[in-house]
This record gives C-alpha cells, structure tokens and sequence, in this order.
C-alpha cells in the first residue's frame, strides 16, 4: 500500500472516532427523565426485557442483552422477521418490551404494536428517530439519534451502534449502581428472576387416556407414587384426576364396573406457560385455592407440574423437634 493511501485510510479511520466521540457528547446532553422513566421500568420488572431489533439493531441488541442480564435481570432478544404469532408466544405477562430501530420506522416492529397494546405490555422504543412511528407508539422513547453520512448509513451505520451500545451499557451501570443505594428489601427484590421453565418438575408423570378404567387410573397413580393424574389423548390434555375425584368417585357406589377417567376427570385444569416468573405460578395457585398447575410450553403442549411446595422455605436442622 502506498503512503499516500495509508495516510488517507488513517485519516477515515481518525473522522470516525471523532465522529463517535461527537455523537457520545451529544447523548450526554438528551439523558433526562425518559432514561430515568425507563430505568424504574426495568428496575421494578417482574418479568424479562424481552427486545427486538432488525440487522444491525439486532445484532447490537444480543450485547446489550448479555450486558442487562449480568445486573440480575432476565432478558430475551427476539428476531422481529420470525413470524409474528411466534414471537407474541414468547411474550409474557410481566414482560418489558424493548424496540430498538434505526429508522424509527421498522415494519417488522410496528406490526407487533397492536397485539402488544392489547396484552398490556411497557414498550421502551431506542431509536434513531424519535419522533418516527416506532417511537410514537411506544411508552418510553429513548434518542439514539445521530448525524451519519449517507455512505455510513447505507453501508454500516457505525455512529448509531456506538450510541447504542452506549444507551445499554449506560442503563446496565444504573441498574446495578440503584440497586446499591436500594435498602436490603429493595435488593433482595431485585434479585435474578426465577422462572417455572427453571422449577417445573418434568419426571416421569402419571398418564391415562379417557377411557382408562378407575382401576387402571389408581394403579398408574400408585406405581407412580402421585395424588394427581394427566388424562390425555395423544399430546392433546384433557383433564385431570386428584386424590379428592377418586375419594368422591368412590364414595356411595356400589359397583365401579364402567366408571372411566372420562367420568371423574376435571376437564378444566388450571395450567401456567413455563415462560412465566415462579412467582406468577406461585400467585396463580393461591388465586385458585390449589396446590399443584400443569405447566405447558409455548406450543401448549404439557411439559410437567409446579407445585406449592416449590415454594416453600427449606426446614432448618433441628427445627422438627
């Protein structure tokens, strides 16, 4: 390479690190309450900053990411071009959305915002254009504008991922510098979620098809040493059957000849995602006056059972007496 050309390279290499360095300052200057708004959203979330982002967005989004889930919070980056049902299954209750977008008018994006509305969730829209669509539906905007050349921004748009890179990094640091200042309730509440993806017990569970016999649905309940039963019919649940069915089952008849699972099953088990906090399982058996949820995954197909008891406090030595 010749060093007229060396010189030139170096010259291109020295304008963007100036330019990063401008486009840093001027973000400095736009920190204000809607970085506040979206650091108490995320400090007081019970779910996952789940976020979405297209090409390079996305890309940078896996960092920031890894970064906010090294502070204690559970998060989840999501393609935005996969299909739109397979990422609104993805979403939960207690879920944080965050947009990232360049544009600010992302179509992969903006086709999630209604169904989004509906289920309730806080959206935090970071984006290059604040006052775009993205950010107009969105909860809380964050400005990640910069001023790129036409050339960067079609080729690589360099000075947006710094600035974004620097809006993750800059909210990680808050989050673990608040939770210091936090009294020891306020930590404690903030520690790493638990979800019943992570507590549902997937050992070998006791199953019957419809049209078992009692006698049948007692010995797979006996030889499985459970006081619950799934009936199923293929992967398809169709009820359940606890220890209190078979007691009432039992009681005042004369013959069981002909009494099936069909007949004292109840076809409306209550049942949990297993992409939901343990705490929101653990909220919904209290609700419901239950000890145990059938726990299904995003295909709604049963993976295993969450019990109360998860939940209980471990007995120290010496306390039974």
């Amino acid at each position: 390479m010749h060093s007229d050309d060396n010189q030139r390279l170096c010259s291109v290499m020295n304008a963007s690190v100036h330019g990063q360095i401008e486009a840093l300052q001027a973000l400095a200057t736009r920190i204000n309450g809607s970085f506040s708004a979206a650091l108490e959203l995320l400090a007081e979330c019970r779910g996952r900053a789940i976020m979405f982002g297209m090409q390079q967005s996305g890309l940078v989004g896996r960092k920031i990411a890894a970064t906010l889930y090294a502070t204690g919070l559970s998060t989840h980056i999501l393609d935005a071009a996969d299909t739109w049902e397979e990422n609104l299954s993805m979403i939960g209750p207690g879920d944080v959305i965050i947009m990232l977008s360049y544009s600010g008018k992302t179509e992969e994006l903006l086709r999630l915002y209604p169904a989004i509305g509906q289920m309730g969730n806080k959206v935090i829209a970071i984006t290059g254009d604040p006052n775009g669509p993205v950010a107009s539906q969105a909860d809380i905007v964050l400005d990640a504008s910069v001023v790129e050349s036409r050339e960067n921004r079609e080729q690589a748009p360099t000075t947006y991922t710094t600035v974004l890179l620097a809006i993750g990094d800059l909210l990680a640091e808050t989050l673990i510098r608040r939770r210091t200042y936090s009294s020891p309730e306020a930590q404690q509440s903030d520690q790493k979620m638990v979800w019943v993806r992570d507590v549902v017990s997937r050992g070998d569970l006791a199953v019957v098809t419809p049209d078992c016999s009692l006698q049948e649905v007692m010995k797979s309940m006996t030889s499985h040493r459970t006081s619950l039963c799934l009936v199923m019919e293929s992967d398809l649940l169709c009820g359940i059957i606890a220890d209190g069915d078979l007691r009432r089952s039992l009681t005042g008849t004369e013959s069981l000849q002909g009494i099936t699972a069909r007949n004292i099953m109840n076809g409306a088990p209550v049942c949990v995602q297993e992409n939901i906090s343990a705490e929101e399982a653990r909220l919904v058996m209290q609700e419901q006056g239950i000890n145990t949820v059938i726990v299904k995954d995003r295909d709604l197909k049963v993976v295993g059972l969450l019990s109360s008891d998860t939940f209980e406090p471990a007995k120290e030595p010496g306390l039974d007496g």
